[in-house]
């Protein structure tokens, strides 16, 4: 009797094999996705933060000063204002900003007034990524973005 062997599929060995190398690739892929789609989500709020602050410039450039803190309006984390939106940039909301809200803060924008010497009031107490500080007489403003944490300055425009 002769036997004709029939090559048709894989061993266990060659399955195991596969499963192996690609539980390794997804084991070092899948945590640099995440982290890449984290930094890009920062840096998209960094630039949020830059057209925030050169909006605040144009108006300062049009009008002699910036906005005091009582111009503007935030509820929610949607800043309103008629003499600032739509004229120098078109919205300030929730939808604008892309990091995921933090744990006692809040997603979007903030405001806060700085201090006589227009210095930031206490930076631990952002409570926005992206926080916009005035002074009461409209000579400074100042705009930071911050992690999601709200510990860390991603970016502020005093620099």
């Amino acid at each position: 009797m002769n036997y004709i062997k029939q090559d048709n599929g894989f061993t266990l060995i060659e399955v195991l094999a596969v499963i192996i190398i690609i539980g390794v690739l997804g084991a070092v892929a899948i945590p640099k996705l995440v982290s890449s789609t984290t930094n890009a989500r920062q840096k998209a709020d960094v630039a949020t933060a830059h057209q925030v602050k050169a909006a605040l410039d144009r108006f300062q450039l049009d009008t002699g000063a910036y906005p005091i803190d009582t111009d503007l309006t935030i509820k929610d984390g949607v800043v309103t204002g008629e003499e600032f939106i739509p004229k120098y940039i078109s919205k300030l909301d929730t939808s604008t900003t892309q990091q995921a809200a933090p744990s006692g803060g809040k997603k979007g924008f903030g405001t806060a007034q700085l201090e006589k010497d227009y210095s930031i009031p206490n930076p631990e107490l952002a409570t926005n990524t992206i926080m916009i500080y005035l002074s009461s007489d409209g000579l400074a403003a100042e705009v930071r973005a911050y992690d999601e944490t709200l510990k860390n300055v991603l970016w502020t425009s005093a620099n």
